[in-house]
């Protein structure tokens, strides 16, 4: 009787803190220790709580722990004599099962370990649990003490999971009764892809069991929406693994759902084959699974062995145009680890949530296999979707190629052939990719979903706008131009000169750009053919026509001066633009913050790489005896080359025309500034003739143009106009 008592006193001290320290002999006097939470039998004997797992399914939850018996005594001690359960916060208990078969005597000296699971509500949290600790004393049961389960969590750093246990016993008898696995949720992602809408998950499975299972062909798996209607999901990844004791394997399942599916309610459930209307063995809530960021929001990549990667839609935008609305995104990958990880062979589509139709990108840029702590690495999409489309239901999916990374030597092309060019599946919503809809084996070509990102704005003003974004840039200075396989690395691109006049024939204005292109090389190079675009404040997008006739390399050492002209309206101030440069392939390779240049009213004008002076002019006229006039222009001229770039026939021209009053063209002249004819500094004469007599009224004038050749048309640039 007086050890009965001397037993009780001692098991009252159930809520006694111990540290590594106590596992030696402890005075019973001692109270708590930093630590593990312990329920003791004596002074040397106790229990205590270690990988508590709380799972949470779509209509039941689950609990899973180990129970440590540390027997610090000399003499053995029977696990059997107790028992456990589980308690909330009302008092119910919930029965605890034992999930492996173990040796239930602790000898003297070692620490046994007891796995449970116990089958819980749904809504119940880690506050509200604790593992019950009780003595079986002939056949009636007395508390010893109970461990907090918010404690062990939080000591072991873990949170609630979605997560069901399946028996697979119960789908297949011929598994033994400890063959469980676990089912733990991540991310859902809806994809538009080949015409259907897909929702693809991520699940991780884990063998709880001591032996290496895999999944029988029985278990069937299927999405159920709030109504009832069940949608039949298959493993499109990892389903063909073996499933090794405690080792956790990725898997993704797909299913085909309808256009109008409502996530909200959706339900993920496991069951024998064609049996889903009868027995359901574990059920996940998988309408809270669905991840949609945002523009600038970062997110972890989610994949196990790429610890510390995140992911991020840096940037997008969108601009109308007459053959639809294009889009741009930019996606970045961050490793924030302490590590090196292996870059993911990305893809990316645009698909509009409202009307069902998705367009391809893939980003050709040659990278490195690998990404140093705190480095990053940046993939450029773009694309075309039908014009009447509202950037508020457009989405940017990234995917990523399954069995492949990118390599220093080789083109990273993702799974997409449509480069942005609008044409193929986008009026269809066919979607040309390598991805693998069908059986599991197959999961080396698997295409499949990292990221979900809303277009919302993109291209509307703000933080998202394509001038916002756009690179802050001093005219004059090399492009900070990203990876890219058309502009050598020996080669600088800069942009020298920005002017703007106004076609008062036509109605519109054209700007032309003059780009600097320098071979800092050794050896000659190809003159790249890059594509440019200037894009106002309001998301107007204007395209670049490049000058008609090119050179086709640059010589070492040397300058080449680049035209583009591009044609905006009237009433285009350009006063805030971004200038956008791509490749071949029309992926943006930098965007820059720009204005054009005013025309200065005296001094000398740049029309780079020269600066012409007009110190003074003189006109005068004869008249002719078939009643027309000619005019000669006397030009004193100042002609200074600012830098030494090569200037050839393919350099831009002056044009002089005389206009009347009513801006009606009476006569023109063209000079070079390469050739027999070039303008040149000192006195030159230039004469107009053939003006007939009726042609002529008061305030004539003379109008001075750069003009650039381009397959468009001449693009004139008014640079000075001389009063007659």
């Amino acid at each position: 009787m007086k050890q009965h008592l001397k037993m009780k006193r001692l098991l009252s001290r159930s809520a006694l803190m111990l540290t590594a320290a106590s596992f030696l002999t402890l005075p019973l006097a001692t109270s708590a220790f930093a630590g593990k939470e312990g329920v003791f039998l004596s002074d040397s004997v106790y229990f205590t709580l270690d990988k508590v797992s709380l799972s949470s399914g779509a209509d039941d939850g689950s609990l899973r722990f180990s129970l440590g018996l540390n027997n610090n005594s000399a003499s053995p001690v029977d696990f059997n004599n107790y028992g456990v359960k589980v308690m909330d916060t009302n008092g119910v208990s919930y029965t605890a099962k034992l999930s492996e078969k173990v040796n239930g005597r602790v000898q003297a000296g070692e620490t046994g370990t007891f796995k449970f699971s116990s089958e819980i509500p749904a809504n119940l949290t880690p506050g509200q649990l604790k593992v019950d600790i009780f003595e079986w004393n002939y056949n009636t049961m007395h508390d010893i003490g109970a461990l907090s389960v918010e404690a062990a969590m939080d000591e072991a750093g873990q949170t609630v999971v979605q997560q069901t246990v399946i028996n697979l016993q119960e789908v297949d008898t011929t598994f033994a009764d400890d063959a469980l696995v676990t089912a733990q949720l991540g991310n859902s992602y809806r994809v538009y892809k080949d015409g259907a809408w897909l929702v693809y998950t991520d699940l991780t499975l884990e063998n709880l069991s001591n032996t290496t299972l895999k999944l029988p062909d029985a278990l069937e798996l299927n999405l159920q929406d709030a109504k009832g209607l069940t949608y039949v999901a298959q493993f499109i990844s990892g389903s063909g693994q073996t499933l090794l004791p405690q080792q956790p394997v990725k898997t993704t399942i797909q299913t085909a759902v309808p256009a109008s599916l409502d996530a909200n309610g959706l339900s993920l459930l496991f069951s024998p084959k064609g049996k889903v209307k009868t027995t359901v063995l574990g059920s996940l809530n998988v309408a809270k699974s669905f991840v949609i960021g945002k523009i600038g929001d970062s997110s972890q990549y989610p994949d196990a062995d790429l610890e510390g990667l995140h992911i991020n839609t840096t940037w997008a935008a969108a601009s109308r145009q007459s053959d639809g609305l294009h889009l741009q995104a930019n996606v970045t990958l961050t490793n924030k680890s302490d590590g090196i990880v292996t870059i993911p062979n990305l893809s990316a589509s645009f698909q509009a949530l409202r009307g069902s139709v998705a367009v391809t990108s893939s980003d050709n840029a040659v990278r490195t296999s690998y990404l140093s702590p705190n480095e990053s690495t940046t993939f450029r999409f773009s694309g075309i979707l039908p014009a009447g489309l509202s950037t508020d239901a457009l989405q940017l999916v990234v995917s990523e190629k399954q069995g492949t990374s990118n390599n220093s030597t080789q083109t990273n092309t993702g799974t997409g052939t449509d480069t942005g060019t609008g044409t193929g599946s986008s009026d269809t919503g066919n979607t040309t990719n390598t991805g693998n809809t069908g059986s599991s084996g197959n999961s080396k070509t698997a295409s499949l979903p990292v990221s979900i990102t809303t277009l919302a704005g993109a291209g509307q003003g703000g933080e998202d706008s394509s001038y916002t974004a756009a690179e802050d840039y001093t005219l004059g200075t090399p492009f900070k131009l990203t990876s890219n396989t058309l502009i050598d690395s020996n080669i600088d691109v800069s942009l020298v000169e920005l002017g703007m006049s106004e076609n008062t024939d036509f109605g519109f204005k054209t700007i032309v750009a003059k780009y600097k292109l320098t071979n800092k090389g050794t050896t000659s190079l190809n003159l790249p053919d890059f594509q440019t675009d200037l894009t106002n404040v309001e998301g107007y997008t204007y395209s670049g026509a490049r000058q008609s006739t090119v050179a086709k390399t640059i010589a070492p050492n040397t300058s080449y001066v680049l035209n583009y002209s591009y044609m905006v309206p009237g009433t285009e101030t350009a006063d805030k633009l971004a200038l956008n440069l791509y490749d071949a392939n029309r992926l943006a390779i930098g965007s820059y913050k720009t204005a054009v240049q005013p025309v200065p009213t005296t001094g000398a004008v740049s029309l780079y790489p020269f600066s012409i002076a007009i110190n003074d002019y003189r006109v005068s006229a004869t008249y002719s005896k078939d009643q027309s006039y000619a005019y000669r222009l006397r030009l004193d001229l100042d002609v200074k080359r600012q830098e030494q770039v090569i200037t050839d026939a393919n350099f831009s021209s002056l044009v002089f025309e005389v206009v009347d009053s009513e801006d009606r063209l009476l006569s023109t002249k063209t000079m070079s500034f390469v050739g027999q004819d070039k303008i040149m500094s000192g006195i030159q004469f230039i004469d107009f003739g053939s003006i007939k007599s009726e042609q002529l009224n008061t305030n004539v004038k003379i109008n001075l143009y750069e003009v650039v050749t381009t397959p468009n048309g001449d693009a004139k640039r008014l640079v000075k106009t001389l009063i007659m």
